[in-house]
């Protein structure tokens, strides 16, 4: 259910912005030899060490609907490798007009983006936090859920939160928006990707370092969310 859907089914307006409480304790933090991140239960209580993988990036495996494995048609040429590891291999190109099964995503963050915090947490929520502070965000999931850190726990934020420095907002009411990217980080989106052949690898689909960014331009579409 999408957010402009919320208010028609009777959610109270100060409740839509609530972060998603589930997912506070779950660690995301990543050895340094680029181990995916273990979920202990346990909140880190120190920044998280770099670089973070996040392997419930779009599309996630284990996604809780069911849905089949999505299906892309490669508009340009494309690299696959062994891994999105620093130690890959190329492994085969991706030609035009040939369909891919792809598997899953990952997020490799080398340094997180500044998020500043739009809106204060409501009372007894965690992490309690106030407008204007800065915290971590951490690229987005499988769903639109944007992953951040701040004072010692994870948590998510939905896409159509997101409004800018400026005050602008995609909702009529500007209290909807309650986090804005101050500061762009350095991070890649891999996905992982079956030809019809049975060859399995990796594509780079995008990366991000700070101000510049760069698509492959075949799985720009993957996530996109109505």
């Amino acid at each position: 259910m999408v957010l402009r859907d919320l208010a028609a089914h009777g959610y109270p307006v100060h409740m839509i912005g609530i972060r998603v409480a589930g997912f506070l304790l779950l660690g995301l933090l990543a050895a340094a030899q680029q181990q995916p991140f273990s979920r202990t239960g346990e909140p880190s209580i120190s920044e998280p060490r770099l670089p973070v993988i996040d392997d419930k990036a779009c599309p996630d495996p284990y996604r809780a609907d069911g849905a089949p494995q999505p299906v892309q048609k490669i508009k340009r040429n494309d690299r696959m490798y062994s891994s999105w590891g620093a130690k890959r291999v190329s492994v085969g190109t991706l030609k035009v007009g040939e369909q891919v099964t792809v598997l899953s995503g990952v997020n490799v963050i080398r340094e997180p983006d500044k998020v500043r915090v739009l809106q204060p947490s409501p009372p007894g929520e965690v992490p309690l936090l106030k407008a204007g502070e800065e915290v971590l965000g951490y690229g987005f999931r499988d769903g639109g859920d944007y992953v951040l850190w701040a004072k010692g726990v994870w948590y998510t934020e939905y896409y159509e939160f997101e409004g800018d420095l400026k005050g602008g907002c995609g909702f009529r009411d500007e209290s909807m928006c309650s986090f804005a990217i101050s500061k762009r980080g350095v991070q890649e989106w891999w996905v992982h990707v079956k030809t019809s052949s049975g060859l399995m690898g990796w594509v780079l689909a995008s990366k991000n370092v700070h101000n510049k960014s760069w698509q492959d331009g075949n799985f720009y579409d993957l996530c996109i969310l109505d």
